[in-house]
């Protein structure tokens, strides 16, 4: 094969892949935007505060879908990503500026906001969005893992005897303890306003380096699961004295 005839044959090989990332790329938004029909349609929801975002999920036991908004530096909305879940393992995600498919815990695809493949699968770049994305989505997903609370609560003769308010404050204290990494909570007494199978108040966290106000919303589902769980610093670290 001459030289001209090997540069037709490599440009209708890189046409013929385009065409086929780009196929590939359709079908999976096709998917994606079924399974969030599906899953904010007749999922149970839970937001929880996780890094100081409100990210929601849409779970089945485990999550099928979990959405996290992107703010800027200033603090501005600019999106939300969508991390997608089959059986527990990643399956896609997409954000504003691309989308990306996993299978077996390996990055099959990678489309950017203007739908290009512009980096080759095993390139330091596509390693590298591959790990830190596996990493993110595990993260976000073992967030909405119930708490050891609500897990000892739950089981099978358990010894939790708490009713009424008690039973809440335990379970959303319990899922505080989970999502902030806290060493220990306190509140004074009243501080935690009950309504329902709602609480909010104030709340003191402890951590290693010092003791740090935050602001607790939190709400309890009829399965006795904590469906919203938000929480915001409002006032700085205060370390301990030497």
């Amino acid at each position: 094969m001459n030289w001209q005839a090997k540069v037709r044959y490599l440009g209708w090989g890189c046409l013929a892949l385009g065409w086929t990332v780009t196929a590939q790329a359709d079908t999976l938004d096709n998917q994606l935007t079924a399974m969030e029909k599906a899953a904010q349609s007749s999922l149970d929801t839970y937001v929880y505060t996780v890094d100081g975002l409100d990210v929601t999920a849409w779970i089945d036991g485990v999550p099928v879908v979990i959405k996290v908004p992107i703010y800027d530096d200033k603090r501005r909305w600019q999106g939300d990503s969508y991390y997608y879940f089959k059986q527990g393992n990643l399956f896609a995600v997409r954000m504003p500026y691309g989308t990306y498919q996993f299978t077996k815990g390996r990055m099959t695809l990678w489309r950017d906001e203007e739908g290009n493949s512009s980096e080759l699968p095993g390139s330091a770049a596509w390693n590298q969005r591959q790990q830190w994305l596996l990493k993110r989505a595990d993260q976000l997903a073992k967030a909405f893992t119930p708490s050891a609370n609500a897990q000892r609560l739950h089981q099978k003769n358990s010894d939790v005897r708490l009713q009424g308010d008690d039973r809440i404050a335990y379970l959303c204290l319990g899922q505080l303890y989970a999502l902030s990494g806290a060493e220990k909570l306190i509140h004074e007494d009243q501080a935690l306003q009950i309504t329902g199978r709602q609480l909010s108040g104030p709340v003191q966290a402890r951590f290693a380096e010092g003791w740090r106000p935050l602001r607790l919303d939190c709400q309890v589902n009829g399965a006795e699961q904590v469906s919203q769980l938000l929480y915001h610093y409002t006032g700085p670290l205060k370390p301990f004295s030497k």
